[in-house]
């Protein structure tokens, strides 16, 4: 690495290399990236045809993202899922905050640790209210369920 073989190796590599890049190289990149810059358009405001042209729908502009998945059919669907995210993060929330493992906790639980990864899976809405009754007990907190 440090002998003077390598030394004249590397000089001859770096005079290769700046031969071959020529003197004006340089200059024509800078000179295409200024041509570029010039024909950049400004940002226009969003007119009605501006946004059929764009693939949007102009009965969504101003709607609700309520308004929107209500229409889609899909609203109820999406707040379930919702819903089982928000009690999952509190569950590992709780855990976290008690130094508990998935382990410790299915032991506690009296349950498998398949079925408590069930139950701290986001995308899996499928969870009882007994489920989360012994889940609450097993973490000595209280369950409440409101319907507003």
């Amino acid at each position: 690495m440090g002998n003077a073989l390598n030394a004249r190796q590397s000089d001859r590599t770096g005079d290769f290399h700046r031969a071959r890049r020529g003197a004006g190289a340089t200059a024509r990149v800078h000179q295409k990236i200024a041509e570029d810059s010039q024909g950049r358009s400004r940002p226009r405001s969003t007119t009605s045809s501006g946004v059929a042209a764009k693939g949007l729908n102009p009965a969504h502009l101003g709607s609700s993202l309520e308004d929107f998945l209500k229409e889609e059919g899909v609203f109820e669907t999406v707040q379930v899922l919702a819903i089982k995210k928000v009690i999952a993060d509190k569950l590992l929330e709780i855990m976290r905050q008690e130094h508990l493992t998935k382990d410790a906790f299915a032991k506690r639980r009296k349950t498998s640790r398949a079925a408590l990864d069930r139950l701290l899976d986001p995308d899996n809405p499928s969870v009882t209210l007994a489920t989360l009754g012994r889940a609450a007990c097993a973490l000595k907190r209280t369950l409440r369920v409101e319907l507003s």
